[in-house]
């Protein structure tokens, strides 16, 4: 049966306080997430958890594409028992990116474990540790990794990812939604797009992604 919950938790906003980060590009998709539990592979997107034999019953609910890229994807979503894989499915926001660049429906950004009440936790953003949640130790050809945009010796301010913001969107040449850094493996976003618009990054605390 669906279970109810929406697992994957919200990412705070960076607070641009001055020390060592990575910063990687957020991108305009829909949170999506895999894991394996009892030998069975789950899917959760929204508040829906729905595991992988009623897939046709629930296709309704799914992301746009999500159903026929499962399908043709299915044996290369080999995971290890208790882990998962967090991700954005593109398509679905106000940002399209072009084929060329974008060759993926599915981005991975953590890896994590899942525990019995189907909670998220060990959540790793380290991109060099994606692979581990792949029985065969590698991450499948239909799965693409969240673009690197620059790694920092120091904790930046605003106008310093202002000017990282600048710089980086002149290099791809196309609209960037903003950034997520991670310090320490804490992650916390810079957004500079909302609904397709250019804005002013602010702190927004209390509101949630």
């Amino acid at each position: 049966m669906v279970i109810k919950k929406e697992i994957y938790p919200k990412t705070e906003r960076v607070k641009c306080e001055g020390d060592k980060l990575y910063v990687t590009e957020k991108l305009d998709g829909s949170n999506l997430v895999f894991f394996k539990k009892d030998d069975i592979l789950y899917i959760a997107m929204r508040n829906n958890i729905i595991p992988i034999n009623e897939l046709e019953e629930n296709k309704g609910i799914l992301y746009k594409g999500l159903y026929e890229w499962i399908n043709d994807n299915i044996n290369e979503l080999d995971l290890h028992n208790g882990s998962a894989i967090c991700g954005e499915w593109l398509g679905m926001g106000k940002l399209k990116y072009d084929v060329g660049e974008f060759d993926k429906r599915y981005y991975l950004f953590a890896k994590a474990n899942i525990d019995d009440d189907y909670n998220l936790y060990n959540l790793i953003y380290d991109h060099d540790l994606l692979i581990y949640p792949f029985v065969k130790g590698s991450i499948p050809k239909c799965i693409g990794i969240v673009p690197e945009v620059a790694t920092l010796n120091v904790l930046p301010n605003k106008e310093h990812l202002d000017s990282l913001y600048q710089k980086y969107t002149a290099k791809v040449k196309r609209n960037v939604e903003g950034f997520v850094v991670n310090y320490k493996n804490v992650i916390s976003k810079y957004v500079r797009m909302k609904n397709g618009k250019l804005q002013e990054h602010f702190d927004n605390t209390n509101r949630g992604a």
